[in-house]
């Protein structure tokens, strides 16, 4: 009797924590769901289109399309040739959204953490039709990582809050996606002038309305037409060329009609020679510049003095005298 109790004892215990072990997985596979340690699985190779849409007042909808290797930049009905690098910037952080915690689980925190159409900036995906992700990217912020002793630099760690759309949970995921991702279309196009390593730059010819001058390497001297230029003033001038950009764009500004150009042009090894133009312009602008690597594009000669910088006078290659 006392062993058939004993049996009906133990088989009572061992039910009791099949039991157990039943509930905990439920409820642990419960939470696998709830908490997404990736909140979307992109394969970029299958991007083949990019929608950036501002918060409601917040500008214009963005796309950004792919044929094939090349990228196209487009809003309100205008084409634009994209800048690449920000481009990759968008697919690395895609690839890297990992999620940090649950910050909310309903609607009620959504306008707190700037993820609702009238506070965030919301993010499409597409693989042709169909939608890889849809994202509504909110509240950015940062924590600064422990100092592990006094020769090292805090880092600071950089967190966006998201919600993706259909779900009414926000995430806090690592990484820089609020600031990569922005709503300025400044911010997706080329801005690059000339690109040129100063070492293969050989020649660089100015032709203006007034005067023309050429600076060459003749035998490893530069020469201003043919008479020995400062070497360290034309190699601040050269160095410019390295990455000579503006994001100062000016699309609707014309220059003055039958305004004769200023021209520079620069030649050399390993590129194409690169022509940069100068019209003058309105009193704010001063000058419409354009560069023949961006022909369609148009950017301020004023602001940040462009102008001044790349058409200058031939004291900026001739020593000064003490």
């Amino acid at each position: 009797m006392l062993s058939k109790f004993l049996n009906t004892r133990t088989l009572l215990i061992l039910l009791v924590v099949l039991v157990g072990i039943y509930f905990i997985a439920t409820l642990t596979k419960k939470e696998d769901r709830t908490f997404q340690s990736q909140i979307v699985e992109v394969d970029t190779a299958k991007i083949t289109k990019i929608q950036i849409i501002p918060k409601i007042n917040g500008g214009d909808e963005i796309s950004i399309t792919r044929s094939g290797n090349d990228w196209n930049l487009e809003s309100k009905g205008k084409s634009y040739k994209p800048d690449e690098s920000s481009i990759q910037s968008i697919l690395n952080e895609l690839v890297n959204l990992r999620t940090e915690r649950v910050a909310a689980t309903d609607a009620s925190k959504w306008t707190q953490f700037e993820v609702t159409d009238s506070t965030a900036t919301r993010l499409k995906v597409y693989d042709g039709a169909d939608v890889m992700a849809d994202l509504y990217l909110g509240k950015f912020s940062y924590t600064q990582s422990p100092q592990q002793n006094q020769y090292q630099r805090q880092q600071p760690k950089m967190f966006t809050h998201v919600r993706p759309n259909g779900d009414d949970k926000v995430y806090v995921v690592e990484g820089m996606i609020k600031m990569t991702i922005q709503p300025n279309l400044k911010t997706y196009r080329a801005k690059d002038l000339a690109a040129v390593d100063p070492a293969d730059i050989t020649k660089v010819s100015f032709n203006y309305p007034d005067m023309s001058f050429t600076v060459a390497n003749e035998n490893n001297h530069w020469m201003i037409n043919g008479t020995p230029a400062d070497s360290a003033k034309t190699a601040r001038f050269i160095n410019k060329f390295r990455k000579l950009t503006s994001n100062n764009f000016i699309d609707e500004v014309q220059g003055e009609d039958g305004a004769k150009p200023y021209i520079v042009t620069l030649e050399g090894n390993s590129f194409i020679p690169i022509e940069l133009r100068a019209i003058p312009a309105d009193s704010v602008n001063q000058f419409v510049v354009t560069s023949s690597l961006l022909p369609d594009t148009k950017f301020s000669g004023g602001k940040n003095k462009l102008f001044e910088r790349v058409f200058v006078q031939p004291s900026e290659f001739i020593e000064e005298k003490k």
